[in-house]
């Protein structure tokens, strides 16, 4: 090798080292640090559509705005969610139930017609179950309401949390209703439920399903006589406005389910879906203080309203006639139905 030769080799030799080593250790800091590459490119957030029925003044609609700030907050923005009140995705409990269970809506509430794909539910409805709101949530934020509501993921809905739609009561146009037999052939609306058709069918009246969205122009136009409703939901709705008679039966405690679409709720982590069930109870908890606060104030209001208002003080006539209905679940529902019955029974 001529001298020449020896010199240029000396001296690129021990560069190319140099070089290989810089490469080495440039491609060790990427490979530690992937940010590096991609600094200031964040994962795209989660968004969570959530869709209810009723006006979004409505304690669901206050207690949906509570979930949507918790959820934010607590994930960093990570997930995201958009509300969706007043029927703006679906009519009716049973379109929101059904577009959640295929995936078009995410998340959803919804309260007797879940009956339709999970007839447990329908324990929930049998008039007079519970003896007051207490005793409702005891039953609902324990073990039976878990086991209850367990039954929604053969649908694909994963129950998050049990909020409240409330007391049931009556209002018309025809007559003040004070005994079972003043129900004898009033047409009253009723939800998409078999318990509570058979429950107005005992008591005499003629009770026709029929979307929540339609009720307001039917009562209007005089196509029906009369619904049953939480007092919110009156409110919420201004039924006072077309029905002259309000009577607090308490027929019924109606609770709702707030459940999310199974296949989302696997997608996300386990921290997200910790932060998720808090802010549907915390939610929930918000619908049921506001629920219970409004119910003796709305009483006063719808007076003032021009409404007739009477209560029920003696439910044993209502209670006997409508002792059909539960012979006809424990029936369909066999003996884990009547286990459920009995185990709510019990916490009274």
């Amino acid at each position: 090798m001529t001298f020449h030769k020896k010199l240029v080799m000396s001296i690129f030799l021990p560069s190319l080292a140099v070089l290989a080593i810089g490469c080495n250790s440039e491609q060790e800091g990427s490979a530690n640090n992937p940010d590096e590459n991609n600094s200031g490119n964040q994962p795209d957030p989660v968004s969570l559509s959530f869709a209810y029925e009723l006006p979004t003044d409505h304690p669901w609609g206050i207690g949906a705005e509570e979930f949507k700030v918790i959820v934010e907050e607590q994930t960093n923005g990570e997930v995201e969610i958009e509300i969706h009140g007043g029927g703006a995705l679906g009519g009716s409990g049973g379109e929101i139930q059904e577009g959640v269970e295929v995936g078009t809506i995410d998340i959803g509430i919804s309260s007797t017609p879940l009956a339709q794909i999970n007839p447990y539910v329908e324990i929930f409805s049998l008039p007079y179950i519970f003896t007051d709101r207490e005793n409702a949530w005891e039953v609902l934020d324990g073990e039976i309401g878990e086991n209850v509501g367990e039954h929604l993921l053969d649908n694909n809905l994963m129950h998050l949390a049990y909020w409240e739609d409330g007391f049931r009561q009556v209002t018309n146009n025809s007559h003040q209703i004070t005994s079972p037999e003043d129900f004898e052939g009033l047409s009253i609306r009723v939800p998409e439920s078999t318990v509570r058709i058979q429950t107005f069918e005992a008591l005499g009246a003629n009770p026709l399903p029929m979307s929540f969205s339609e009720v307001f122009t039917a009562l209007q136009q005089g196509a029906i006589d009369g619904q049953e409703n939480p007092l919110s939901v009156v409110e919420s709705s201004s039924f006072y406005d077309v029905q002259d008679y309000l009577t607090i039966t308490n027929h019924v405690y109606s609770p709702a389910s707030l459940f999310i679409n199974n296949d989302k709720w696997e997608g996300l982590t386990e921290e997200q879906q910790t932060i998720i069930l808090e802010a549907a109870e915390a939610g929930r908890d918000i619908n049921r203080e506001l629920n219970a606060e409004q119910d003796n104030a709305l009483i006063s209001e719808f007076e003032e309203k021009g409404m007739d208002v009477f209560e029920i003080e003696d439910i044993v006539p209502f209670q006997e006639a409508t002792k059909s209905v539960w012979e006809t679940v424990t029936e369909e529902l066999g003996e884990e139905g009547q286990q459920i019955i009995d185990d709510i029974l019990a916490t009274q």
